[in-house]
């Protein structure tokens, strides 16, 4: 921070001004910025210190974009330990702009300088492993553990991964290693818990949950997480004071309030589900899950108006739509337009031909027709199905 009192003010004004302005005309890139700042900087002095420190100040002031330009001009113009962690940092900043293939570029950067830079490997896994890359993320994670056997992000990540792949076993193995490294890990701790659930593990996964609640009272994730599992052991109350929990902290927790809804709409409380899908569609108008369910719950309020254009809204968003399809068939079915609604049940199925639902509520319809023996037919496809049919 001394740095930036004894540079020029009118100097460090021109090159933040510019910067902004530049970056707020240009928001598909950075580049005529990045010129700018790398161009401005050696023909004035200006060291990748100070850059740095100006990066801090956009960091503090929450202006992500332009921090990324400063650190990456302090990376192209910066020698030693200082270029490798600026490209490291750039690879961070591009990955949490959502710009996934910028951020590798950055870490491989970065690696070029120092193969052995474990903090890249580990974040270059993480972006590899989302862009679907599983080997490769793989191989940096095995790479990063090679390099620093107790590094607690890559084991982290590393059992993200295998749980991803339904690895479980090694996934468990991963997890466990972080608790005995960093006990206080509360994220590692989430992740866990999450996985004891899928092994069936609910008084141990409960156990975790609370521990990271604990540690962290407001942790969304695990909130979330929580939430979820409380509501499927039938703990609605419970349930909901997590998700009111996540929604204080994240008001515009998109999964948080479309199960919160279903909740809601489950236990009877109509109008406060119907606020919590208005506004998941205020937030996200495309989420076709949401639109069907408030579609679904106008449906049982018998306001079927507003219903069908729920629907129609959702199909067009998704034509394949299989629980939407499903739904608007009952809807037709109820209106008595059984030749729209047999459509509706048959698109479903070729879609889906194993939808449990479907095949059940086909089967009431063709029942209602006195279709006997083709509605024997579904009902037997529905009843022979793992998955239990959803009542509509």
């Amino acid at each position: 921070m001394r740095d930036l009192i004894f540079m020029d003010l009118d100097l460090i004004n021109k090159l933040v001004f510019d910067v902004v302005e530049s970056v707020r005309k240009n928001n598909d890139g950075h580049c005529a910025a990045l010129e700018f700042t790398v161009q401005f900087s050696r023909k004035n002095g200006i060291s990748p210190d100070f850059l740095l420190n100006i990066a801090r100040i956009c960091d503090s002031k929450g202006m992500f974009r332009e921090e990324y330009v400063f650190v990456k001009a302090c990376a192209l113009l910066g020698e030693g330990e200082q270029q490798i962690e600026a490209y490291f940092l750039s690879g961070v900043l591009a990955y949490f702009m959502g710009r996934k293939e910028a951020a590798l570029q950055e870490f491989d950067e970065a690696l070029k300088l120092d193969p052995g830079h474990v903090n890249s490997l580990c974040n270059q896994g993480i972006v590899l492993a989302e862009l679907g890359k599983k080997v490769e993320a793989e191989s940096r994670y095995r790479r990063a553990l090679e390099l620093d056997p107790g590094h607690v992000s890559t084991h982290c990540n590393y059992g993200n991964l295998f749980f991803g792949l339904g690895k479980m076993q090694e996934a468990e193995r991963e997890f466990r290693t972080v608790l005995e490294l960093d006990p206080g890990n509360a994220n590692n701790r989430c992740n866990y818990s999450n996985l004891l659930v899928e092994l069936g593990r609910k008084e141990e996964a409960e156990e975790h949950f609370r521990l990271v609640l604990e540690q962290v009272p407001e942790h969304v994730s695990a909130n979330y997480n929580y939430a979820n599992f409380l509501k499927e052991e039938g703990k609605v109350e419970e349930a909901e004071v997590h998700y009111k929990e996540v929604l204080k902290v994240s008001p515009g927790h998109i999964s948080t309030l479309c199960n919160y809804g279903n909740l809601l709409s489950e236990s009877g409380r109509a109008e406060e589900a119907a606020m919590h899908y208005r506004l998941i569609l205020r937030l996200k108008p495309g989420d076709a899950d949401a639109r069907a369910n408030y579609g679904q719950l106008l449906f049982e309020l018998g306001r079927y108006q507003e219903a069908e254009i729920q629907y129609k809204k959702t199909l067009e968003i998704d034509p394949c739509h299989v629980p939407t399809l499903c739904k608007y068939g009952n809807l037709l079915k109820r209106l008595g337009m059984f030749r729209q609604a047999e459509a509706m049940y048959r698109e479903a199925l070729e879609l889906d031909p194993e939808d449990v639902n479907t095949h059940y509520n086909y089967s009431l319809f063709l029942f209602k027709l006195e279709r006997f023996d083709e509605a024997k037919e579904q009902y037997i496809k529905a009843m022979s199905s793992d998955s239990s049919p959803i009542f509509f």
